[in-house]
């Protein structure tokens, strides 16, 4: 077997199918006939186009063409490994399935340079509480009871959630204790990994409609202002009407930015997907 010329660090990633990519494009500019039609060869696919399938997420991979993709990219042994549970934290089926991988993730890069930070990261995308706590200590001087830091929030979370919220905020370096015994907000950024997908980000987005929803039956309309609208559009409206969402949040951030008086927390969401197919338009 042909093996790829040159390998990419596995250990940057927590996306299989990314790292697959970014390895096909790696040995791709390399050597200019490491096709995919030869990785389909490699792992004895029946299609041409199994390795695009499976950058898609239209197709599986067993342990037989993860081995044989580990050996096609000059994987070592523990490189092997990780990409094996890197395999199976893609293809898990539930969030429990999801977080057991994760931890053998998080313990499996040698260096602990990659793997570590970018695990605690989709932590951090994992659950709603994590970001609101971070954004709570901007205007609550947190003094180490978490008990009564996880009751400021609406709904309140645990003593013991918000003790793992602060210890994750500060592996993350998103806090940072000051010398008077309190905490600080840092200006750090959470990354999701190399490339962010929407699996990723999904425990948070559905965390933010089960509190919008409960938000429907705690706060009266005039604090918790929502509106709706189901629009006829085309392709290029939905366009415009992204690109306005995304200025909106850059301008909501400025003025939250610019505010000297916070005394509290909200959540903004955007919500905007399709109620039906391409539909043929009717003729006049």
């Amino acid at each position: 077997m042909q093996k790829a010329a040159s390998s990419l660090s596995v250990y940057r990633f927590l996306d299989a199918r990314e790292f697959l990519k970014q390895a096909y494009l790696h040995e791709k500019r390399a050597n200019p006939a490491f096709s995919q039609r030869y990785i389909a060869q490699v792992v004895k696919a029946n299609s041409s186009s199994f390795f695009r399938q499976v950058l898609a997420g239209k197709s599986r991979l067993t342990r037989a063409r993860v081995a044989a993709l580990a050996r096609l990219f000059r994987l070592s042994r523990a490189e092997t490994a990780y990409f094996e549970d890197l395999v199976a934290y893609s293809e898990a089926g539930t969030e429990a399935e999801k977080r057991l991988v994760l931890e053998k993730l998080k313990a499996a890069d040698p260096g602990g340079k990659h793997a570590l930070l970018e695990a605690s990261q989709m932590e951090y995308l994992s659950k709603w509480h994590y970001a609101a706590i971070r954004e709570l200590f901007a205007i609550h001087d947190f003094r180490g009871d978490h008990a009564a830091l996880g009751r400021l929030l609406v709904p309140e979370i645990s003593e013991q959630e918000a003790r793992n919220a602060v210890d994750l905020l500060l592996r993350l370096k998103l806090i940072r204790k000051n010398a008077q015994g309190g905490y600080d907000v840092t200006d750090r950024v959470v990354l999701s990994g190399p490339k962010a997908s929407p699996d990723q980000v999904r425990p948070m987005l559905l965390g933010h409609l089960d509190l919008a929803r409960r938000a429907l039956d705690t706060f009266p309309a005039p604090v918790r202002p929502f509106s709706h609208a189901t629009l006829s559009v085309s392709a290029d409206t939905v366009r415009l009407i992204h690109e306005r969402f995304l200025a909106f949040r850059r301008e909501a951030f400025a003025l939250a930015t610019r505010d000297a008086a916070v005394d509290r927390l909200y959540q903004l969401n955007f919500q905007f997907f399709p109620l039906t197919g391409v539909v043929q338009r009717r003729k006049k």
